[in-house]
């Protein structure tokens, strides 16, 4: 089985560039299964149904968020509807959604589950290892996959040793800038963060005129998103049929202008 999972998409550049784009990659890397960090898909900051409709209709099976997630209000009211939506386990407030997914693909079960890190997470309502124990003592699955939106590196490399004989695949987000660490461990497919989908001439999806004004001249801004073409940032995960583990994980990276393959 091959998996595509592509990092956080941002604002409207980032969400038209996965929209054109994912198609082609399924096809060119024979994918069977997707997963979609969506969390910053809605402005910049957030998601809607409208936006998790277009991208499960593209092909996305599964939609991760992150600590973004309820940033846009309304979706506190849709996410009922969005049945292959995904939220962070462990991020208030824990009543609404899903913080896994188990779907079918041919003769296996792949589970998504999305998980927050602690540093420098103020929504955070427990400890990332004993929420992801408790959540594996409900899932039956034979594929595993842990979407692990941290902002610490040290963090998502502990995160991935301690549960590596329990979960096929440990793929950071949050960052939006990917790492060149991708690596199997004992059948763990692993990358600190998968980067993101979003304009590539920005300061992590931002404009970069607000944010400099924000960070050098301490000037209130609303950090807008970037216009202008974007970057599709992800990986493919290639399992093993017979044992149901990673036995490869290959970065994917796609600048604006590249060729298309």
């Amino acid at each position: 089985m091959n998996i595509l999972f592509l990092g956080d998409v941002v604002a409207k550049s980032g969400l038209t560039a996965v929209l054109h784009s994912l198609d082609r990659l399924k096809k060119q890397y024979a994918v069977d299964f997707t997963i979609v960090n969506g969390e910053n898909a809605a402005l910049g900051k957030g998601i809607t149904e409208p936006i998790y409709q277009a991208l499960v209709h593209a092909g996305a099976d599964v939609v991760t968020l992150g600590n973004h997630a309820f940033a846009k209000k309304e979706i506190l009211n849709e996410i009922d509807h969005c049945p292959l939506l995904v939220r962070p386990a462990n991020m208030e407030p824990t009543e609404r959604g899903q913080s896994y997914v188990i779907r079918r693909c041919g003769n296996k079960k792949v589970a998504v589950v999305s998980m927050l890190g602690q540093a420098f997470m103020n929504t955070v309502t427990e400890e990332p290892i004993p929420a992801m124990q408790k959540i594996l003592s409900e899932i039956k699955a034979d594929i595993i996959v842990v979407d692990f939106h941290a902002e610490a590196t040290s963090e998502k490399i502990l995160f991935m040793y301690y549960f590596h004989n329990d979960v096929t695949a440990v793929i950071g987000t949050h960052t939006h800038v990917q790492t060149a660490d991708e690596r199997v461990y004992e059948g763990c497919a692993f990358i600190s963060d998968a980067g993101m989908c979003g304009p590539y001439e920005s300061i992590l999806g931002r404009d970069i005129e607000e944010v400099t004004k924000g960070m050098v001249h301490k000037t209130k801004t609303r950090f807008l998103p970037a216009k202008g073409p974007s970057i599709v940032c992800g990986a493919v995960i290639r399992i093993d049929d017979d044992t149901n583990r990673a036995v490869s994980i290959e970065r994917i990276q796609i600048r604006p202008g590249a060729p298309s393959s």
